[in-house]
């Protein structure tokens, strides 16, 4: 008896070990990609929040001094150099709450998160959403090298991460903005939709939606790749009629109901502030005309292109939404057609950058005074950066050394020149 309990004892022992070897495995599995990507990037991230923090610095002293002025400024007064437009809403909502309906237009996870930190570590406002921002786009570049990678390759997945974050309007990366925020929590959507981890899917998607509007075609984009994976097996139950076999993806469909819930939650609270669950619809009306065909923003600024004066401020803000939009809708075109072309089964990736690409332009911006169309595509030039499929067709052409070196070229310096246009107030966006 002796003998047997202890060989029973050994069995027991192998088993627990074994069990406890392969979740270590399992768990080493899992982690080990997410190591290496964080890895590769790593470099990337860290540089460029140096040249960031670079022209922050000199700019943020040197374009605000007499030249030669004997006194200092002090470290708030440069960092609030990067206070302006969007960056002072997030600043408002996080330590006042939603004042007026107006800022209704900003959803709340962004914000939410600053005065979280802001309030646990005793940090300043600004310097809380900003490390929010920087800290989501680490995480944004961590999965974006993932999903990339094994979407096509490690080489584009690497090209990708360096050109979203040198893109001219990558400084909203950096600022007070929710943008990175954002791209985190679709980036982890995606990722989930792509390796069917449904309910991840929809959680993430959710939160996705609280940080931005456009988080809403996530639960079309969720639906699409949902059906896409599913049809095979729904098309042999439906042959063989086993539609009741079918039911068993229901729970794994309902997941898709977590996206809208985000906006719902967003609603509830406006309704008990505001009386007005809609008002985050409703706040757009003081610089947003009603909703139009995506051509009718275009069409008014190339119009005004020749209609008011080529060295005015409304024009050389018109040129860089032209270009900005121009530049995502052909690479779209490329990942449709050509060598760049995306695979058949990545067609819902496309779907979002198009959905992306329209969101941007169906709103025309209202007239400015005197009726020249100010601003006719709001923001254009920032809300590309949220197009992630367009800067995988960028990766796919840098391996070319000749765009690589080109892309480099050109990007550092405007967005070198766009920072400090942005931290002495004279560019709007």
């Amino acid at each position: 008896m002796h003998i047997q309990t202890s060989n029973g004892n050994n069995t027991m022992t192998t088993q627990t070990a074994d069990s406890t070897a392969s979740i270590q495995m399992s768990w080493r599995t899992f982690i080990d990609p997410w190591w290496k990507a964080t890895l590769a990037i790593l470099p990337i991230f860290l540089l460029t929040r140096l040249i960031f923090l670079l022209l922050a610095y000199f700019g943020g002293v040197l374009f605000f001094v007499p030249n030669y002025w004997p006194g200092a400024l002090t470290f708030r007064s440069v960092l609030y150099t990067w206070h302006h437009w969007d960056a002072v809403r997030f600043t408002t909502i996080a330590t006042q709450g939603y004042p007026t309906p107006e800022y209704a237009a900003f959803f709340p996870l962004f914000p939410s998160l600053a005065h979280a930190f802001s309030v646990l570590f005793h940090r300043d406002i600004l310097e809380s959403t900003m490390f929010i921002s920087n800290l989501a786009f680490l995480g944004t570049l961590i999965v974006l090298y993932r999903f990339v990678e094994v979407e096509f390759d490690p080489p584009t997945a690497r090209r990708a991460a360096l050109y979203l974050s040198i893109f001219p309007t990558a400084l909203f990366f950096f600022a007070g903005y929710n943008e990175s925020l954002f791209l985190f929590f679709l980036l982890l959507s995606f990722y989930a939709m792509r390796r069917a981890a449904w309910f991840l899917a929809g959680l993430f998607g959710g939160l996705a939606l609280l940080s931005r509007s456009i988080g809403i075609f996530l639960a079309l984009i969720f639906f699409c790749e949902f059906l896409r994976q599913k049809w095979p097996q729904l098309r042999q139950d439906w042959q063989e009629r086993q539609l009741l076999r079918s039911l068993r993806l229901l729970p794994s469909l309902l997941c898709i109901l977590l996206i809208p819930l985000g906006l719902a939650v967003f609603a509830a609270g406006l309704y008990v502030r505001f009386h007005d669950p809609l008002a985050f619809l409703h706040a757009q009306a003081g610089w947003r005309q009603g909703l139009s065909f995506p051509w009718v923003a275009p069409f008014i600024g190339i119009k005004s292109l020749f209609s008011i004066p080529l060295y005015t401020f409304a024009n050389a803000h018109i040129i860089i939404e032209l270009i900005a939009i121009g530049l995502f809708l052909a690479l779209l075109i490329l990942a449709l057609f050509g060598p760049e072309r995306f695979r058949r089964d990545q067609w819902p990736l496309l779907l979002y950058g198009l959905l992306a690409l329209v969101y941007i332009t169906i709103f025309p911006g209202s007239p400015g005074n005197g009726g020249i169309p100010y601003d006719p595509m709001p923001s254009a030039q920032r809300l590309v950066l949220e197009i992630f499929p367009g800067f995988i067709v960028l990766a796919r052409l840098g391996r070319r050394s000749w765009f690589h070196q080109g892309y480099l070229l050109l990007a550092l310096p405007m967005l070198a020149f766009l920072v400090l246009q942005f931290i002495t107030g004279h560019w709007t966006i």
